[in-house]
């Protein structure tokens, strides 16, 4: 690995793997990367090309309060707030229209979160874990001092997660970070949890109401036929297809069902 790989501010996954390798005398690969930068030993970077979004609250100040207790945010769009080449990594994370999306904070704890220019869709980390289109890098500085650790027999210090500006975010009147300065950072952890949507039971719960109503014997509708009437009503919306309003009503059915057997 070239010596002049240290005066980079970011590595490519595949090339980080190799230059630890190199550093530390062992096979280092991409999953091991992932290893240490879920545990936070190690800072990545997601270069990007999109607009930043001022967020604000999906629901009321008081059902809003009462999901962030929980650690959960239903946040939509509010404004356009400038443009981002890329932000740093572990971040925020809050709930766009059910869809799990990266977020950034401001000093007065806003939320804001990248689009991307060319999909239009909020950037996601369920769309980063991917092997075969591994979108983010390294942050170079951190792979030399794990390197200097790994090298000695003590047994090392683990980091506290670092609250850093976005520097590559511009034409943005305040300082966004990766986290809100005056909370305390959470490293987020892998979980089969984690792995899934995350809707409100209020919402899902609506849904399969108005489906039902919808779809009563005094309505000329079916469930099939109500998905049609919703893509001809809707169409080129982002996020509506055949496949995941079928998903959507398949959910929700499946919540009202579970909840009023339990009241049964």
């Amino acid at each position: 690995m070239s010596k002049l790989s240290k005066f980079k501010s970011f590595i490519p996954m595949m090339a980080a793997a190799k230059l630890l390798s190199d550093l530390i005398d062992e096979e280092v690969d991409v999953n091991d990367l992932m290893s240490l930068y879920e545990d936070g030993w190690l800072r990545l970077f997601r270069p990007c090309h999109g607009e930043i979004i001022k967020l604000k609250p999906m629901f009321d100040a008081e059902l809003h309060e009462q999901h962030a207790r929980d650690g959960r945010y239903f946040m939509e769009s509010d404004h356009l707030a400038g443009i981002s080449v890329g932000f740093y990594l572990p971040c925020d994370s809050v709930q766009i229209s059910s869809r799990m999306s990266y977020a950034m904070r401001d000093a007065d704890g806003g939320f804001y979160a990248v689009k991307d220019s060319q999909t239009d869709e909020y950037l996601s980390p369920y769309e980063d874990d991917d092997p075969d289109n591994i979108k983010v890098m390294v942050v170079t500085a951190d792979l030399y001092s794990l390197a200097d650790k790994a090298n000695t027999h003590a047994v090392p210090e683990k980091p506290t997660i670092e609250i850093m500006v976005n520097d590559h975010c511009t034409w943005i009147d305040q300082a966004i970070y990766n986290f809100a300065p005056n909370e305390s950072p959470n490293l987020p952890k892998p979980s089969p949890a984690s792995t899934q949507e995350t809707l409100p039971p209020s919402l899902r719960i609506t849904v399969a109401a108005l489906l039902e109503a919808a779809t009563s014997e005094r309505k000329n509708h079916t469930q099939t036929s109500l998905i049609e009437s919703i893509l001809e009503c809707n169409k080129g919306i982002r996020g509506l297809s055949e496949s995941s309003l079928q998903k959507h009503f398949s959910d929700s059915n499946a919540e009202l069902t579970r909840l009023r057997k339990a009241q049964a």
